[in-house]
């Protein structure tokens, strides 16, 4: 099947807590076919059926924007949730091994001071945004992609499993033009690498690159991780969305 612009928009239930960078559309669907597959590799193979490969080393599928209407825009919200010490991070048996032996032959422990351990809640506290639609753009196989995320994505955002980020519908259509690198306004629409605005004759001050990933995995830990010079999109972005 061809591959086509599109547009991909999740109707949202709740509010949406994400990490230090926006969440690109690559990543979320990385993920998801790791849930149909099980296997990281084959995840990350498959996104090249899906999507749209360019040859600066990036897929055309942009970053989460926050669709918002003539009625409601974007709010934010504080989220709480408890949490529990985790074992071999804080509480590392090398803490609470004996340290010396003293004159009378008793073992000495340090001291540690626990604020907060397995019997000890915690709140957490996160910050998350609200609108009434969250949308992605990009270009591929739009009938698969919106069957994948229909069936595996009920919730988007960190914090996921305490009900940030609640999708409540997933609806995709074709469009036009290809809104996934550059966006309607102007706008970059994605992590974007120096090389490719070069090539568009796009100019970008040099204060705002960065080695940034452009391509999923976008967490450091994986082996496949990878960074280059690129201009970061904006972690919170609005799109002025009609209702259809």
């Amino acid at each position: 099947m061809a591959l086509t612009p599109f547009e991909l928009v999740f109707e949202n239930g709740s509010p949406v807590t994400l990490r230090r960078h926006a969440l690109h559309l690559d990543g979320l669907l990385s993920a998801l076919c790791f849930r149909h597959t099980g296997c990281p590799e084959k995840a990350l193979g498959i996104l090249k059926e899906l999507l749209l490969w360019n040859e600066h080393g990036f897929y055309h599928a942009s970053a989460m924007a926050f669709g918002v209407t003539p009625e409601q825009t974007i709010t934010a919200q504080t989220r709480h949730s408890v949490g529990r010490m985790r074992h071999g991070t804080l509480l590392h048996e090398s803490l609470l091994a004996p340290i010396k032996i003293n004159r009378h032959g008793e073992n000495v422990y340090r001291k540690v001071n626990i604020n907060g351990g397995p019997e000890r809640n915690r709140l957490n506290r996160w910050n998350a945004c609200h609108s009434p639609y969250l949308v992605f753009h990009g270009v591929g196989n739009v009938d698969h992609i919106e069957a994948l995320t229909s069936f595996y994505c009920s919730r988007i955002g960190v914090n996921s499993n305490a009900g940030s980020g609640t999708v409540r519908g997933v609806y995709a259509r074709a469009i036009d033009d290809d809104l996934s690198c550059i966006d309607g306004g102007g706008g970059v629409a994605r992590n974007l690498p120096v090389s490719w605005l070069n090539d568009n004759g796009i100019n970008i001050p040099v204060a705002r690159t960065q080695y940034l990933p452009v391509i999923a995995p976008y967490w450091s830990n994986h082996n496949a991780f990878k960074a280059v010079e690129a201009v970061p999109v904006e972690k919170i972005r609005r799109v002025i969305f009609s209702d259809r």
